[in-house]
C-alpha cells in the first residue's frame, strides 16, 4: 500500500519537477544546508544571550550559585576566578549590569583553539553597568569571552583567550584584587584593602576640587566624581590600557567617547590615581592634580573630537592652579628652561604631543595653560567657556575656526600671534 501511494504522488506531479536538472538538486541542498546553518547559529546565539542575560541578574541580585551555573565545569582554574571576583563585587552597589552580545562580529576558529576547547564560540559582547548615584551612563568594558557547547548546553569558558589576539577583556578592580569603597558627599574611591590610606587621601582632596571647579565651570554637571586607586603604576596601566608610559603621570581622567547616533557623549567617566607619584607630589601638587582631573570630568560632555588638546588640558590646568598664587617661575619651569635654550615656540601644541613619557610633556601642558590663562585675561571666562562648548559640542571640522571667529570676532592664527608674544615677554 505504502509503494502504491509512493507511485501515484510521483505521477500527480508535474513533469517539471519530477525531472529537474541535475544542478537544480544540488542547489536546493545547499539552501537546506545553510538553513539549518542558520537554524544552529540562532540557537546558538540565543542560548548564549540567554546565558549573559541570568549573569548580569545574578550581579545585580547577588546571587553566586546562579552567577556559577553558567560557567564550564570543567575549567576549575576559571570557575575559582569568577567566584572570587563575584565576591569582590558584593561591596559595590550597582544600578546597571548587563551584557549586550553583537552575533555577526566573532572571532576566527584555529586550530589551537579548537583543539582545547572543542565547539567553541567568541562574538563580540560589551558588558554596561553604572555605579548607583555615580554613573548617569553605563560604562563600557568590552569582553573576551569564549562560550563552549557540552552536551545540550552553552557555557563561559573562558575570558583571556583573546588577550593577545586585539579582543581582551577589559580589566576592572575587581579583577585584580578585593575592592575597598570609600564614599563622601561627592566623591567614591575605589582601592584595594592596602591602599586604604591613599585612597583617604584622595577621596580629601577630591572633596576639595568638586566645589573649586563648580565655582568656574558652574552646577550643569552630575558634581559626583569616582576615582580609583590601584596599588601599583603597572596595575593602573592594566585598567588603562591606552596611557602609555606613566613615569611622570601622578592621576589621568578617562572615559569613552562615543557616538549612537545622537551625538558623542561619554562614558565611564574615571579617575585613576598613580600611587607612588600622586603621593610624592605635596599637598599643593595634589590640590593641583584632582582639581585639574576633576575639570576633565566636569567637563566631558561637551568635549567632542574637534576640540584640541591644548584647550582640554589648559582649560584643567587654569581651573588647577586658580588662586594657588604659584609663580611662573615654577609653575611654567619646563617652558621657562626650554624657551632659555632657544625652543621657543610659535604654535599652539599638537594632539600628539599630548602622551606620556615625552621630555616635552610638561612644557606642552604650560603652554596650554598659558594659552587658556590669556583667553580668559583678554575676552573673560564666560566668553572662553562658550567657546569651549561651541567647539566641543560641534560636528564640524572646521569647529575651531569658527567658534574663534563667532565667539572671540578672532581668528585662531591671531591669537596664536598674541599668545607667543606673551610667552616671551613672560618667560624670555
Amino acid at each position: 500500500m505504502a509503494a502504491a501511494i509512493a507511485v501515484q504522488l510521483l505521477v500527480a506531479l508535474p513533469a517539471t519537477v519530477a525531472l529537474r536538472p541535475q544542478h537544480q538538486q544540488r542547489r536546493d541542498a545547499t539552501v537546506s544546508r545553510a538553513d539549518a546553518v542558520r537554524a544552529t547559529d540562532t540557537s546558538r546565539t540565543q542560548a548564549v544571550r540567554a546565558l549573559l542575560g541570568r549573569r548580569a541578574g545574578a550581579v545585580v541580585k547577588r546571587d553566586k550559585k546562579a552567577f556559577l551555573a553558567d560557567l564550564d565545569p570543567t575549567q576549575h582554574a576559571f570557575v575559582a576566578q569568577q567566584a572570587a571576583v563575584f565576591d569582590r563585587l558584593t561591596g559595590l552597589r550597582f544600578s546597571g549590569w548587563r551584557y549586550e552580545l553583537d552575533p555577526d562580529r566573532q572571532r576566527a576558529h584555529t586550530p589551537s583553539l579548537d583543539a582545547l576547547r572543542g565547539t567553541w564560540w567568541s562574538p563580540n559582547v560589551v558588558l554596561r553597568y553604572s555605579l548607583a548615584g555615580y554613573d548617569r551612563t553605563p560604562t563600557e568594558e568590552p569582553q573576551g569571552l569564549t562560550f563552549v557547547e557540552r552536551g545540550s548546553r552553552w557555557y563561559l569558558a573562558a575570558d583571556a583567550d583573546f588577550a593577545r589576539t586585539g579582543h581582551p577583556t577589559q580589566r576592572d578592580m575587581w579583577d585584580v584584587g578585593a575592592v575597598r569603597v570609600t564614599t563622601g558627599p561627592s566623591c567614591l574611591v575605589l582601592s584595594h584593602p592596602a591602599g586604604a590610606g591613599m585612597a583617604a587621601l584622595a577621596l580629601k582632596e577630591c572633596e576639595a576640587a568638586v566645589p573649586r571647579v563648580t565655582a568656574v565651570w558652574g552646577s550643569g554637571w552630575l558634581r559626583k566624581v569616582v576615582l580609583v586607586v590601584p596599588d601599583t603604576a603597572a596595575e593602573l596601566q592594566l585598567l588603562v590600557t591606552d596611557v602609555g608610559d606613566v613615569s611622570n603621570v601622578a592621576a589621568v581622567a578617562t572615559a569613552e567617547l562615543i557616538d549612537p547616533g545622537t551625538g558623542y557623549h561619554p562614558v565611564g567617566d574615571r579617575v585613576v590615581i598613580n600611587p607612588k607619584n600622586f603621593k610624592d607630589l605635596g599637598s599643593l601638587g595634589r590640590r593641583i592634580v584632582l582639581t585639574h582631573e576633576v575639570t576633565h570630568v566636569a567637563t566631558r560632555a561637551v568635549t567632542g573630537p574637534h576640540e584640541p588638546t591644548w584647550f582640554v588640558e589648559g582649560i584643567a590646568d587654569y581651573v588647577g592652579f586658580l588662586h594657588t598664587d604659584i609663580p611662573l617661575s615654577l609653575s611654567a619651569l619646563e617652558l621657562r628652561k626650554a624657551m632659555r635654550a632657544g625652543h621657543v615656540p610659535t604654535a599652539l601644541p599638537t594632539d600628539d604631543v599630548f602622551t606620556g613619557g615625552r621630555a616635552d610633556l610638561a612644557a606642552s601642558y604650560e603652554q596650554s595653560w598659558l594659552a587658556v590663562t590669556l583667553l580668559v585675561k583678554t575676552y573673560g571666562l564666560a566668553r572662553v567657556l562658550r567657546l569651549y562648548k561651541d567647539i566641543g559640542t560641534s560636528q564640524s571640522t572646521a569647529a575651531v575656526e569658527v567658534a574663534f571667529d563667532d565667539d572671540l570676532h578672532t581668528t585662531v592664527t591671531a591669537f596664536t600671534h598674541r599668545w607667543a608674544a606673551s610667552l616671551k615677554r613672560q618667560l624670555l
